[in-house]
């Protein structure tokens, strides 16, 4: 293993219109080794690293997004915060997407189900009700986010505030291949609809009472097109698994329900007055997925290009 033939890998990567593909599909470190051996080049963890480095000023030119517009570019007036969301079963012009979901929707082998459920803490998920503008946040994050942070000392919850499965770093599990190549599909049909390239921010299953706690991914700005599913139908007064987020505006708690067949979009920011702190519940005995996309600041023009937005399937706050 070496950096060389990790150097090599990426530089193919960039005149290789297949790899390239499959590399706006992949999320985690683990994908991008195994999809290197898998395409002869042999390097870890750290020799990606090192490699990476010598094109990080370049792929952040071509791969991140633009700087944030007013929100006057997304249809609204400046300083007002917007969500969106759609309908993916009324959108015929995103079969192609929804022709690939059962293929996205693994629950890996790999996951013990048992520890995950040990590893569920009750007052953590309490948490998700008290607003970031409570006196008393901060204090309960740093202490949430501190084995994140700093390392835990049985090395096993590291992750507080993570209580889900990343699906892209299980790549060891009999179904990975074909989860994969569902993946660069689906990055194809999205690129093809929006006419630009859309890459995949990342991949999560939600088993049965899971969560996410709150955060702001400030650290990747610009804005974000999620695709959500379930493995059973919601009865519409049912909240259980939700979507929550704090108006950076108004510091008001919006609770969105969740529910299968859902395209949600939203705005990540990175300026201190305008943080996007947002959390996921899967408070029942149900599976939950979200698939993650990095789409561009004109998202919405693209789309409606493509797409025909009816009033009913549009939400804004």
């Amino acid at each position: 293993m070496s950096v060389e033939s990790c150097t090599a890998f990426l530089q193919q990567a960039r005149v290789d219109p297949e790899l390239e593909a499959t590399l706006r599909a992949v999320t985690d470190t683990r994908e991008l080794v195994a999809l290197g051996h898998r395409s002869g080049y042999r390097f870890g963890p750290r020799d990606l690293a090192t490699a990476a480095t010598a094109f990080a000023e370049e792929d952040a030119t071509r791969a991140a997004p633009a700087a944030a517009p007013d929100a006057t570019a997304a249809g609204g007036k400046r300083g007002v915060y917007h969500h969106y969301e759609l309908d993916l079963l009324r959108m015929p012009e995103m079969a192609p997407v929804l022709e690939e979901l059962p293929h996205l929707k693994v629950m890996p082998a790999t996951v013990d189900l048992g520890r995950f459920a040990a590893d569920a803490r009750p007052e953590d998920l309490a948490w998700t009700d008290m607003s970031p503008a409570h006196p008393d946040f901060r204090q309960r994050y740093e202490a949430i986010m501190a084995a994140h942070w700093h390392g835990s000392a049985d090395g096993i919850r590291a992750r507080r505030d993570f209580h889900l499965v990343n699906l892209d770093q299980h790549v060891d599990h009999p179904h990975y291949d074909r989860y994969l190549e569902a993946k660069v599909r689906t990055v194809r049909a999205l690129s093809r609809i929006f006419d630009c390239d859309i890459r995949f921010s990342g991949s999560m299953w939600y088993p049965p009472h899971s969560y996410r706690l709150w955060h702001t991914n400030e650290n990747q700005p610009g804005w974000r097109m999620y695709l959500i599913d379930f493995d059973v139908a919601i009865a519409a007064d049912d909240m259980r698994s939700f979507f929550r987020y704090m108006n950076p505006e108004t510091d008001e708690l919006v609770t969105l329900q969740d529910r299968p067949k859902l395209l949600r979009f939203f705005k990540i920011d990175q300026r201190d007055d305008a943080l996007f702190w947002h959390c996921i519940v899967n408070g029942a005995q149900r599976n939950r997925w979200s698939f993650g996309f990095v789409i561009p600041d004109d998202w919405m023009t693209r789309l409606q290009a493509t797409i025909s937005l009816g009033p009913t399937g549009n939400h804004s706050r």
